[in-house]
């Protein structure tokens, strides 16, 4: 998990990638999202967006994603 005072710039450093990533792939696949779709797109940007706004925490991150 990430540690919250690593991310406080709003930059993703490569461990919080690796996290989000791993989220993402775990909603595309529960959700039968193809890859490069529209949705897949937006469920990207939406993960990027509860980063920058702070959340780092992969349970929350995995909850909002899932419950969009």
């Amino acid at each position: 998990m990430i540690n919250p005072h690593v991310s406080t710039s709003g930059v993703a450093y490569p461990d919080d990638l690796v996290l989000l990533k791993r989220i993402y792939d775990q909603v595309c696949e529960e959700r039968g999202i193809a890859r490069g779709s529209p949705e897949a797109s937006e469920l990207a940007i939406e993960a990027m967006k509860l980063f920058s706004a702070g959340i780092f925490d992969e349970d929350s991150v995995s909850r909002r994603l899932r419950h969009r």
